[in-house]
């Protein structure tokens, strides 16, 4: 039996299989061995007998038996050969079905057979230890993988999901099972194949929005490439910025407060040793009257201060009722006599909301909208226009005004590029929005138009 060369069907070359009679097979060979053992033997006895011309009793009592023994010898013989043989075949192939609980029995004496028997045995242990390994190890690595807050989704060659962890299913607000199978385009992911180092950007998905760090990179899994992706989401990095702005905003406080009381302590002691003075002067009614309303004025202008930022704290859950998209923007149409609203035709959409909120959010938009065309200087409506999107509904007021500010201050407490403006507005609409399940987006149009897009998303 000599190992021959040939290609395995997989394309593999170098594969080395040996050659089998297919005609004659192993038992059968072993069976005509033993008879062609015996064949001389027996030649010799019939030869002997024939020639002494030896009477048929001899020939049945004698030769016969000795042909039939020799024959149920030989079967023995290939039964006793084939047994071991067929003990390795059994091993072999529990092996190959990862049955590595089967094993061979090895007698006492020691044998070439036995030997190999035992080596099979070994080898079996083997690779039932390094199974176990194995399945510990993709244990632990899943577990690990389940635990990241980081989003893990793995695309096969033809960017089609084959696996994603539990944060990536909540980064699409779905279940694996949901995802598994859909394409990278479906997802929205195209793009980031291309991030072959980190990469921050904004994106919205289904179930999240902000900043991400998304980073791309490729494996091999059965010799064939794979993709993944690791999408983090920044955003206990972005509340960590959010706290310092709270702290700034607290410095805001702390010197506007400042501000208002110094000067009324100062002028009420003014006034207390004013009206202690005997003789009082001649003016004193006129200075207390110039302090007073020096002290009212400021008394209001810290009130005004402190309601515009309790309104940030007060903002009740939302009473969410069945509304209708297009009565509710055709009602605030006609709350805003003084804006001109165009509306865009889209088949409504029912949503669960609370009215009152809803309208004062889009309000403060549609207001800041026709604040901004104003300074820019132009005559065009205000737009309003919704539509479908996969999370539920957008909403937009689209401007003709300037654009947004270069600033990452938008939605800063108190921050504000408006004469007289409060800087609330912003803060307040996106605590309305995400209190709805939703949120508030700010962006520069793209359609070849100066002005900006206000879009508010919301669940149906």
């Amino acid at each position: 039996m000599r190992p021959a060369t040939r290609s395995n069907g997989s394309g593999a070359p170098g594969v080395k299989v040996a050659k089998v009679s297919r005609k004659w097979p192993y038992e059968r060979r072993i069976l005509a061995w033993m008879l062609l053992l015996a064949v001389p033997g027996l030649l010799l006895a019939a030869v002997t007998l024939a020639t002494i011309q030896a009477p048929w009793g001899a020939w049945l009592f004698g030769w016969l038996p000795a042909a039939i023994l020799s024959f149920v010898i030989a079967v023995i013989a290939r039964s006793r050969a084939a047994y071991p043989l067929r003990t390795l075949a059994n091993l072999v192939e529990a092996i190959r079905q990862q049955d590595y609980a089967l094993r061979g029995v090895t007698g006492p004496s020691p044998g070439a057979l036995q030997e190999l028997i035992a080596e099979v045995n070994a080898l079996s242990e083997d690779l039932r230890a390094k199974r176990f390994e194995r399945l510990e190890a993709d244990l632990l690595l899943a577990k690990l993988v389940a635990e990241l807050d980081a989003a893990v989704l793995a695309f096969n060659d033809d960017r089609v999901l084959s696996m994603v962890n539990p944060a990536g299913a909540g980064l699409f607000a779905a279940r694996s099972s949901d995802l598994l199978g859909r394409t990278a385009e479906s997802l929205g992911l195209e793009e980031c194949f291309g991030f072959r180092s980190p990469q921050v950007v904004q994106k919205i998905f289904p179930g999240k929005q902000g900043k991400f760090r998304i980073q791309a990179s490729t494996f091999r899994e059965a010799g064939i490439p794979q993709h993944l992706l690791v999408i983090t989401d920044l955003s206990l990095t972005l509340r960590q910025e959010e706290r310092l702005a709270w702290q700034r905003l607290i410095r805001v406080i702390g010197h506007e407060l400042n501000n208002s009381l110094t000067p009324i302590q100062s002028l009420a002691e003014s006034l207390t040793h004013l009206l202690e003075r005997t003789p009082r002067p001649v003016d004193w009614d006129a200075d207390a009257k110039a302090g007073l309303k020096v002290i009212t004025e400021r008394a209001r202008s810290l009130g005004n201060f402190m309601n515009n930022y309790a309104r940030l704290t007060r903002l009740p859950p939302p009473n969410k009722k069945a509304i209708s998209i297009k009565s509710l923007v055709s009602r605030l149409a006609a709350l805003e006599p003084d804006c001109v609203i165009r509306l865009e035709d889209h088949p409504d959409l029912q949503i669960d909301a609370d009215r009152g909120q809803i309208e004062q959010l889009l309000i403060n938009l549609i207001k800041n909208a026709h604040e901004a065309n104003l300074a820019a200087g132009t005559a065009e409506p205000v737009t309003v226009r919704w539509r479908k999107s996969p999370a539920g509904v957008d909403l937009e007021v689209v401007d003709d005004g300037t654009g947004l500010p270069d600033s990452g201050n938008l939605f800063t407490p108190f921050f504000t590029t408006k004469p007289g403006g409060s800087g609330i507005g912003l803060l307040l609409g996106r605590q309305i929005a995400e209190a709805h399940g939703g949120h508030l987006q700010l962006f520069n149009r793209e359609d070849g138009q100066r002005g900006c897009i206000a879009r508010v998303s919301l669940p149906l």
